[in-house]
């Protein structure tokens, strides 16, 4: 069994969408692949692990401490996931305080589990070549490679520039990861909660998705040229809007926000119930819900079956498994 433990140089850098995303890419092929988080202040009640134990053959965080005995803990841990998995892969939590990349949390598993370390760095303006290596310094050889994760489209060339700086610098790169709508998408019990919302018309499955957000109002374009660009959209407009509505139920709406606290028409919906396409129903009016919206990005979380698989289909073909599992 190999190793592959997953760091960042800080939280929100995308160490689970990526351990998962391998992980998935792995299976593909047929082989056997666990996720787990050995280290958490949460413990067995940290989000990450649970997530991991449910859907890829991991376990639960079993150390809180990271001193050598919580770390003996954990790399038990890894250990026991032997018999389940050919490959594991770990995230490892970053430190209260000082650097995550290769934090005595990284160093100190690695050297445990004699494991290789793919290090993943979320775009920053400020993120430099110089900064990178040496957050990466440490790892010396046990480095499986670098990725910069979320590059905004505009941002590409400096990141390629950026990537051929390190690489000259003799680091392993692995490539940068776009950001990507899917990857920051909710699901309808989310947006439901974080809106405090009441549902007109349930929907039958919760946990789909919305990538986009569109606001109905006098638009310019024909409502299929509007509405009908994009999949996986929620449409925001006002409960007196069946104009509006109606066009948006034609196209592959997702849900209806309704705002300003009023009831939409019975015609909107029976339409609605036909197509299957749920309706919340808000108080607040077109403009504080779409400013609503806007700030529900602390609310998104990677723990979707969809997002790993999405990805997975972002790492194919940029990520070697073979090249970062192997010990050689």
């Amino acid at each position: 069994m190999s190793v592959l433990l997953v760091a960042s140089h800080q939280p929100g850098a995308g160490k689970t969408s990526v351990a998962t995303g391998v992980a998935t890419l792995i299976a593909r092929s047929g082989v056997r692949a666990s996720v787990c988080k050995p280290v958490s202040p949460a413990g067995r009640t940290d989000a990450d692990a649970i997530y991991f134990a449910q859907h890829f053959r991991g376990g639960s965080a079993v150390a809180s401490s990271e001193d050598d005995a919580g770390l003996d803990s954990a790399a038990s841990a890894v250990r026991s996931l032997t018999g389940i998995s050919d490959h594991v892969l770990a995230e490892v939590a970053n430190p209260a305080t000082g650097p995550g990349a290769a934090s005595p949390i990284v160093s100190g598993l690695a050297e445990r589990l004699d494991a290789r370390v793919l290090a993943i760095f979320g775009y920053e303006p400020d993120l430099s070549s110089v900064g990178v290596s040496s957050a990466v310094a440490t790892l010396g050889p046990r480095l499986a490679g670098v990725i910069i994760n979320q590059t905004p489209r505009y941002r590409a060339q400096r990141v390629a520039s950026l990537l051929s700086e390190l690489s000259a610098a003799g680091l392993p790169v692995i490539g940068a990861l776009p950001e990507d709508r899917p990857m920051l998408s909710l699901n309808l019990d989310q947006l439901q909660s974080n809106l405090g919302g009441r549902w007109e018309l349930e929907p039958d499955n919760g946990d789909e998705w919305i990538d986009r957000f569109l606001i109905g109002g006098n638009i310019m374009d024909s409502g299929a040229g509007y509405f009908g660009r994009h999949d996986h959209q929620a449409v925001i407009t006002r409960a007196e809007r069946p104009d509006i509505q109606m066009a948006s139920l034609m196209q592959d709406t997702r849900c209806l926000v309704l705002t300003g606290g009023s009831r939409p028409t019975e015609y909107i919906r029976v339409e609605a119930a036909k197509k299957n396409v749920p309706m919340l129903l808000v108080d607040q009016g077109t403009v504080a819900t779409a400013d609503a919206v806007g700030d529900l990005m602390g609310a998104i979380v990677p723990h979707a079956r969809h997002k790993a698989e999405r990805m997975a289909d972002l790492l194919d073909g940029l990520v070697n498994p073979d090249a970062l599992l192997s010990r050689g």
